[in-house]
């Protein structure tokens, strides 16, 4: 049997000795060990051990010096595995490493990771740092020492620091996931100079808002080998055939085990063409799809009502006056036998109405259930005493959620959707029947302005089935690779200070009318950008707006590996080390697997990571600052410090050790599967679970009963009608006349890139043909003189573009299809997909300020344009 030491080290230099290698030597040497050494070896299989010999054979045919193993780290959630093939310390071939500890996993990769090394030492790599000498966004630049741009990054920062404050710096970088201690170092260098750290997730606009209305969470996805175990699988408005490449076989698994897979899809996808039944909805209308599933089961009696009771808000009395919930306190007379403990002390009482005694009954928010022998009603109107002696009528929460899915009748369904009534009819009565069921979404679903609507309504045909906190069920949102799965707090803070947080929508569109007062936004403006790891100027939405921010700032610097076209637009450019040449720590949202990421290669010319980076501009800055918090620190120290912040009992990180982890993955002290909501369901442990790092009291305000809710009584969801969740048209419909723009663009992700990365990759140029294709249906394009090939525009009232038109009936009729993230130089004209796309701010999304977790979420789908022959 092979195995093999990872922790060997060429101690020749300092770089040298960090790079864990896997040495020919030792893994002969493996050949003859027992198994009971095996069983000692920590962190990797026997599959695993099998893998890396074979790699070593890979080694000595291409003959390189060395291979490394380390992670794949782009914003796209699979957080693989990877060996890094290195010959003169150049990364020449990638693999998977095969090597994590649930033999399921193995192996994860696909085309793009395996072809990364293109871009490590491609023609579009920074190597050294610039200085723009042209116009922003002409692309010259010249050469500049380090000690020339952090000499004017930092004396430009004290600048803007003493005339407008450092909270007018604006920080912006990708999600953490994908790197815990250098995108760390931002919030690290926010905290210690007050400067305003952006936020991703909502401004990618895959922040599902149904989950914190709902759940009180900032997500919750089961982890994918748990889709094996579902018996029905109900995928919507996600594609991962094309976005879940490592993962999409356990779709597979579980329908080769006999469940169903039903794709919900304006477009006829890849999952599509892999499923049981395919129903080709119309965008942005899932809400109302959802709706008319649990109108169904309701009416034939397949609902689980004691789930209903158990676990939601919905015997919980609401005022008929007031549309306000209930409290024990404005009662006259209240029976509190039950349960009137508190979750929190700033919690309340509430009341339900016991049906044996006719009586209301006090509920507090400890614990989840109803007291032993109360029977709460959920239909019915009831009449209260209150404490000034007036009498209200009240009713359970669950009546105004029954009287909106009333009027959500299969037949109203089908006008809505274009999905036929027989076909929701069977849908809803096969998911229903099969048990457990899962609902997979995407952004597809997601990225609408009333996404947030649409998520509540999936969360109620979860919820009403019984499918939450179970095993192969569930409702899962699978947006990018944000999740903080890690206790951060040691590194991200500074004396236990964090960094202002705005959310960067507002650094797009400045203040909302709505916005909520505690958004920290700086009060004369933004005057600076600091952009590391994210091509924002490509991938921002509304993207004209956000170039009209441009003569309203006074610096740029972006830090990246890649010459962007937000590189393109900076003051000054700092040549970034990619994920093959430096040391973090990961992990995904989809495997409940942490890695550290280890540098195969010497950094690149003369790029550097961005701690290195802070640490040289806070040393100009403040060199006390610097000495006590920047300075002392590694990126090794960082991983220490967040893996022992998680070391208790209960601590996600228990028992980890970078020690550890450089011998392979490490599972997360998480449940087998990793299933969300298992104390509460089984439990009866009070909504919410902590969403990492935002402490627990910011999040359980969300949900103030302890409870699902799937009612709303903050004045902003009354004011609207959205106490419930219910359907509301796509919002561009009010912003763009559907008769001058009558085709929906939709922007989905491309199976050949992760958002704009890999954009300028040259194999994977040649598999997709580098040239971006809008998809329209046969009758569009014949109804526009369009024939497959031509040179097309598209446009609405917030910019236009030049592609080319790809004809096929796999798209919906009245929409078209531009997969986003193709660069700009690849279009006939524009920016790209951005410039048509909406920054515009749901109020809803604003009630609240937790950022990244209650907070505005872009609206990228909803969109309309009409598209003519160029």
């Amino acid at each position: 049997m092979d195995t093999q030491d990872h922790d060997r080290h060429d101690r020749s230099d300092r770089h040298e000795r960090e790079l864990p290698v896997i040495e020919r030597r030792r893994v002969l040497q493996g050949l003859a060990v027992g198994a009971g050494a095996v069983a000692l070896a920590g962190g990797t299989g026997v599959a695993a051990r099998r893998h890396l010999g074979a790699s070593e054979a890979t080694k000595e045919a291409i003959g390189v010096d060395r291979v490394v193993r380390t992670t794949c780290s782009p914003n796209c959630t699979g957080s693989c595995g990877q060996l890094a093939f290195v010959r003169d310390d150049r990364v020449v071939k990638i693999q998977q490493a095969a090597d994590f500890p649930d033999e399921v996993y193995n192996p994860r990769g696909c085309m793009k990771g395996l072809s990364y090394h293109h871009n490590i030492h491609g023609a579009d790599r920074i190597l050294h740092p610039l200085i723009r000498t042209g116009e922003r966004g002409s692309g010259e630049f010249r050469e500049a020492s380090w000690e020339e741009v952090l000499d004017r990054i930092a004396e430009e920062f004290q600048r803007i620091g003493a005339g407008y404050g450092y909270d007018a710096i604006h920080v912006f970088g990708q999600v953490p996931g994908s790197g815990y201690v250098h995108k760390g170092a931002n919030y690290r260098a926010c905290a210690a100079l007050g400067m305003s750290h952006g936020t991703s997730f909502d401004f990618n606009g895959d922040l599902p808002m149904g989950m914190p209305i709902t759940f009180g969470v900032q997500n919750a996805e089961h982890e994918t080998k748990d889709w094996a175990n579902s018996r029905f699988l109900l995928v919507v408005g996600a594609n991962p055939l094309d976005t879940r490449i490592p993962d999409a076989h356990f779709l597979f698994d579980a329908t080769e085990r006999g469940a169903r897979l039903v794709v919900v899809d304006p477009v006829f996808s890849a999952t599509a063409a892999k499923a049981d039944s395919w129903l080709r909805i119309a965008p942005g209308t899932d809400a109302a799809f959802a709706l008319g599933m649990v109108h169904v089961i309701l009416a034939e009696g397949l609902a689980d009502l004691d789930f209903v009771r158990t676990y939601t808000d919905a015997t919980l009395l609401v005022r008929t006056d007031t549309g306000r919930r209930l409290r024990a306190d404005e009662l006259t007379e209240v029976d509190d036998r039950g349960q009137t403990g508190l979750r929190a002390e700033e919690d309340e009482v509430y009341v339900v109405w016991d049906e044996a005694t006719g009586r209301p009954v006090a509920l507090g928010t400890e614990r989840l259930g109803l007291p032993d022998g109360v029977e709460a009603a959920l239909d019915g109107t009831f009449t209260v005493t209150l404490a000034d002696s007036t009498e209200v009528e009240v009713r359970p929460a669950w009546v105004a959620v029954v009287e909106e899915v009333t009027r959500w009748t299969p037949e109203r369904v089908a006008e809505v959707t274009d999905i036929p009534a027989d076909l929701l009819l069977r849908a809803a009565r096969a998911y229903a029947s099969e048990s457990p069921a899962a609902i997979l979404m995407g952004g597809g679903s997601n990225h609408w302005f009333h996404g947030d609507l649409i998520g509540r309504a999936y969360a109620l045909l979860a919820t009403v089935t019984g499918n939450i906190g179970r095993s192969g069920g569930g409702f899962s949102v699978y947006v990018g690779q944000y999740k903080v799965r890690v206790d951060t707090s040691p590194w991200w803070y500074v004396d236990g200070v964090q960094a202002p947080i705005v959310p960067s929508i507002y650094f797009l569109r400045g203040r909302s009318e709505t916005m909520h007062p505690a958004v920290p936004y700086p009060a004369q403006g933004f005057k600076a950008l600091f952009c590391t790891f994210a091509n924002m100027f490509v991938q921002s939405p509304d993207l004209n707006r956000l170039y009209e921010t441009l003569d309203e700032l006074e610096l740029i610097v972006v830090a990246d590996p890649i010459l962007t076209e937000t590189a393109l637009h900076a003051d000054i450019v700092l040549p970034a080390t990619t994920w093959y040449e430096k040391t973090d720590l990961t992990a995904t949202p989809v495997h409940p697997f942490v890695q550290l990421q280890q540098a195969a290669i010497p950094p690149v010319g003369e790029s550097r990571d961005e701690l290195w980076m802070w640490q040289e501009i806070i040393r100009r800055i403040d060199p006390d600052v610097a000495e006590e918090h920047f300075l002392p620190y590694s990126a090794e120290d960082a991983v220490e410090m967040i893996l022992a912040a998680g070391d208790t009992p209960d601590g996600p990180t228990r028992g980890m050790t970078l020690e550890r982890l450089r011998q392979g993955p490490l599972r997360l002290n998480v449940a087998d599967p990793d299933v969300p909501f298992l104390p509460q369901i089984r439990d009866l442990e009070p909504f919410p679970p902590r969403s990492l790092p935002a402490p627990l009291g910011a999040t359980q305000r969300f949900v103030p009963t302890g409870r699902i809710e799937f009612y709303k009584e903050e004045e902003r969801f009354l004011a609207s009608g959205q106490q419930v969740p219910t359907h509301l048209d796509p919002h561009d419909d009010g912003v763009h006349d559907p008769a001058a723009y009558p085709l929906q663009i939709l922007s989905p992700h491309s199976k050949w890139r992760i958002h704009s990365t890999y954009g300028n990759n040259p194999w994977l140029a040649e598999i997709h043909g580098d040239r971006p294709k809008v998809l329209l249906h046969p009758e569009d394009a014949r109804a526009r003189g369009i024939r497959d090939g031509d040179g097309i525009e598209v446009a609405n009232g917030r910019g236009q573009l030049g592609a080319w038109a790809k004809v096929t009936e796999a798209q919906r009729p009245g929409s078209v299809t531009l997969h986003e993230g193709w660069w700009p130089r690849l279009f006939r004209s524009g920016k790209g997909i951005n410039e048509l796309t909406t920054s515009e701010v749901n109020p809803i999304h604003e009630i609240h300020n937790v950022p990244n977790m209650w907070a505005p979420s872009t609206p990228w789908k909803d969109c309309r344009c009409e598209v003519r022959l160029a």
